[in-house]
């Protein structure tokens, strides 16, 4: 680890609460639900300066590393995380965050074998500045509670997970933004259609601060078949012209719902929505058959630049999911009982 990590590593203060967001507070304190000011919202954007939606949608990422134990052989692994906000009445302006990214990545494995995690950290920018040092890196406990699907061809993972918004740079998805089957209607949503992702950049993910990398394609296909997915199995899928490669498991990507529309020129506001969360790509073989690897540990050279993509109606049935509302119902009593 590079000096500059280390002394970011010193600096941080992750609050992990169980799922609401929170304000700063000690680490042992209860949480204490705030409003999001770093919300990705158009109307209050417009009201700002004007910031390129690129520029936005590089805040919503952050880096995730995961120490691991292949037997007796140290591993590790880099990853993308995102953050996604679920509002709730009995919260008034706060609402639930949750940290999202693949399966394959909270429960790494190699050549089927799985791995023991060790350590797992996460890496995020800072609003402020300190001693030359622009992000900060802290350690997510290990007896951490990930959430999964049901369905384990469903390479998704998400975790209850809250960083101080007073202190760390990033914007979150608000759940009204995932391009869910009704939207994909609603707005044409269809082939061809431009895409685009942000995620870690694994030969520069940055020294001072994080720096995701943002790559654009066109949405290839909407299949209305299963294909062979990540986790080995069939799944429900959608395929994206866009070139991922290491480190890119876990990043959100988001297709352009602007330009010309159901009879409508579509202009201005925030025009982009969350297609779904990249998992992996087909690599083309020697006899040229198309393959699949995971972005995690993927190492094919002869990469067809055809990315895998966990449709956002997956990740939304997994919020919904009655275990998590179950969590969400729990959580909202507490606030209420600390009187707020």
């Amino acid at each position: 680890m590079s000096r500059i990590n280390k002394i970011a590593q010193l600096q941080l203060l992750v609050l992990l609460f169980p799922l609401v967001l929170g304000a700063q507070a000690p680490q042992n304190a209860a949480p204490q639900p705030q409003a999001n000011p770093a919300k990705v919202d158009s109307s209050q954007q417009q009201k700002q300066a004007p910031v390129p939606q690129t520029t936005l949608l590089k805040k919503t990422v952050a880096f995730i590393t995961l120490d691991c134990m292949d037997g007796n052989q140290q591993v590790e692994d880099r990853a993308t995380v995102f953050f996604v906000g679920v509002p709730d009445a009995r919260l008034g302006k706060n609402e639930f965050v949750y940290l999202v990214t693949n399966r394959h990545v909270a429960q790494p494995e190699k050549e089927h074998r799985k791995l023991r995690v060790t350590k797992q950290t996460l890496r995020l920018n800072l609003r402020k500045e300190s001693n030359g040092i622009a992000a900060a890196e802290g350690t997510i406990p290990l007896d951490t509670h990930w959430y999964f699907p049901k369905d384990d061809a469903v390479d998704l993972a998400v975790l209850p997970l809250a960083p101080d918004l007073n202190k760390f740079d990033f914007q979150v998805v608000p759940i009204s933004f995932l391009a869910t089957k009704d939207v994909v209607a609603s707005s044409m949503i269809a082939e061809g259609d431009y895409v685009l992702f942000c995620g870690f950049f694994y030969q520069y993910p940055g020294q001072k601060k994080i720096e995701p990398i943002i790559r654009q394609g066109i949405l290839a296909m909407m299949p209305d078949e299963m294909l062979n997915a990540t986790l080995g199995k069939p799944g429900r899928v959608y395929l994206a012209d866009a070139h991922v490669f290491l480190g890119n498991s876990g990043s959100p990507m988001f297709v352009n719902i602007g330009g010309y529309r159901n009879g409508t020129m579509m202009i201005g506001g925030f025009s982009y929505r969350l297609l779904g969360v990249v998992s992996g790509y087909y690599y083309e073989t020697e006899d040229l058959r198309l393959e699949v690897a995971t972005t995690l540990t993927g190492t094919a050279n002869a990469n067809s630049g055809i990315s895998i993509v966990v449709p956002a109606d997956e990740l939304k049935e997994l919020i919904d999911s009655p275990e998590l509302q179950e969590q969400r119902d729990a959580e909202a009593q507490r606030y209420l009982h600390q009187g707020h």
